[in-house]
């Protein structure tokens, strides 16, 4: 099912088609290029390209006439977006048929974008497209092994990029980056260093009280200024879970009650802002759209009407939000002694077990009336980590078995021979025809294998959690944020043994 921005369009007279090997067929039995539409469900760039390019009659019948269109949301297909997306939403990306890059844009004003269009038509007639980078390539072949100095070596990359003034990381822009906190925690709580913790508390305190917390509930996705003022008017599940957690670990840390207040307040909005209560999981997303002037309705998800503008939810479950969503609940069931936490956390875990799991093809991804899109390392890592964490809890049998299963999937279906785990079990066309190594991903698989091994004592874990930890040994500075939960797995592993030589 296709979504197109809210406010009036005429986008869907675009012949759009999902990404399938079959939008490439069509296109080599046509002989015409793909032009690939990567969005978001919350992106207002996004929504006006709906409602403005993909709404411009010069546009759609170039497009229905010359092109193969395919249209993809982020949050849906993670796999396609970590391979073509280009500098943010919304990126369009044209292929030949045979799935070789040709050119990318971002967002283009109609008269723009229609004279790319007949470039790029023009060259492909003449078979001369524009020049590509190379494919992602897997990692080469070797035997590397961790370095007991990387855990403290990805420590200073993540302070280098705390902004000491106003938290958070980076000095323009201002995301959560709540793994980030929790590596700084984890290393708090390791060594004693009371910077991390500091850290972690300026930025939770500067969130809540800057523009970027909402007075209604919840906080915005991220600033585009420094100092949290200039919000963009989006909320994310896997956010407020990451927040959650991050507040409840400071006040376990410090008992400050601000932190316990604060995860309060995150509880309370996951159920107004996240959850339905005729349905046992969370969804993905909330965002807000200006109304606009003169416009008799609005869509039937509206949820309510403030300062000009309307708040809609993306109703679909995604599985590693709601996983990351049910550990942190779990987390605030002890901490904060909540047993509607533990209650609810537990309706979230059997629904994800019951309609996203499948015994040969792992957890689906997400779920609008079926689940969908199975074997991304991310959703089994995570989730897989959130059952191991509901044994802890609820002692139920079935859970530590089903995160043994999912253990079992990673490592048949998903092992790279040459160090770590591919990012997908199932090859598709053009560049998802080579996997991909990732290191966040990676962390989280040796994260869970670290939990199952600490469960079960068996070595196979814990044999998967160095494979995952071996592929990347370098230098960690480029990775920046990115590398901090490869860090919080490291130093988990560090913790349990020494390193390997």
């Amino acid at each position: 099912m296709f979504r197109f921005s809210p406010n009036p369009n005429s986008a869907h007279r675009i012949h759009w088609l999902e990404w399938s090997a079959e939008a490439f067929e069509r296109a080599r039995e046509r002989q015409k290029p793909v032009m690939l539409y990567l969005g978001a469900f919350w992106c207002g760039v996004c929504q006006r390209m709906d409602e403005t390019t993909f709404s411009d009659t010069e546009t759609i019948a170039l497009l229905n006439a010359y092109f193969v269109p395919v249209r993809v949301e982020d949050a849906q297909r993670p796999d396609i977006d970590v391979r073509y997306n280009r500098n943010g939403w919304p990126t369009l990306v044209f292929l030949s048929a045979e799935g070789d890059y040709l050119a990318s844009v971002n967002y283009l004003s109609p008269r723009d974008f229609s004279d790319v269009l007949v470039r790029v038509h023009a060259g492909y007639q003449e078979r001369e497209p524009a020049a590509a980078p190379d494919p992602p390539a897997p990692p080469p072949p070797g035997a590397p092994t961790v370095r007991p100095g990387a855990v403290n070596e990805i420590a200073e990359v993540v302070r280098n990029l705390a902004d000491p003034v106003h938290g958070g990381y980076e000095a323009d822009r201002k995301f959560p980056h709540c793994a980030a906190s929790e590596f700084l925690l984890q290393h708090h709580a390791a060594t004693g260093d009371a910077r991390g913790l500091n850290h972690v508390r300026l930025t939770l305190y500067s969130m809540r009280q800057s523009k970027t917390y909402d007075p209604e509930g919840g906080f915005f996705r991220y600033s585009s200024k420094p100092d949290w003022s200039e919000p963009h008017h989006e909320k994310l599940l896997s956010d407020h879970a990451g927040l959650l957690d991050n507040a409840l670990h400071v006040f376990e840390l410090t008992g400050e009650p601000f932190f316990r207040e604060l995860a309060e307040e995150i509880l309370d909005y996951l159920d107004r802002g996240f959850h339905d209560p005729a349905e046992p999981y969370f969804h993905g997303c909330r965002d807000y759209i200006r109304i606009t002037p003169g416009r008799d309705t609005v869509p039937g998800s509206l949820l309510h009407v403030n300062r000009g503008m309307f708040s809609i939810t993306d109703p679909w479950m995604y599985t590693d939000a709601n996983a990351r969503a049910v550990s942190a609940l779990l987390r605030a069931a002890g901490t904060l002694e909540r047993k509607d936490c533990l209650e609810r956390a537990l309706e979230t875990l059997r629904f994800l077990l019951e309609r996203c799991w499948d015994g040969s093809r792992g957890m689906a991804h997400y779920f609008d009336d079926a689940p969908r899109l199975r074997g991304l390392l991310t959703d089994q890592a995570v989730m897989g980590r959130t059952l191991a964490e509901g044994f802890e809890v609820a002692r139920e049998p079935a859970f530590l078995e089903y995160a043994e299963a999912l253990a079992g999937f990673i490592r048949t279906n998903l092992r790279n021979p040459a160090g770590g785990f591919f990012d997908v079990a199932e090859k598709g066309p053009a560049y998802l025809h080579y996997p991909l190594t990732l290191i966040t991903e990676n962390g989280a698989a040796a994260r869970f294998f670290l939990k199952l091994h600490d469960l079960t004592g068996k070595p196979e874990h814990r044999d998967a959690a160095l494979w995952a930890l071996k592929c990347f040994a370098g230098d960690f500075t480029d990775y920046g944020v990115h590398a901090a939960e490869y860090g919080t797995a490291l130093a988990a592993y560090a913790r349990g043994s020494l390193f390997d030589p």
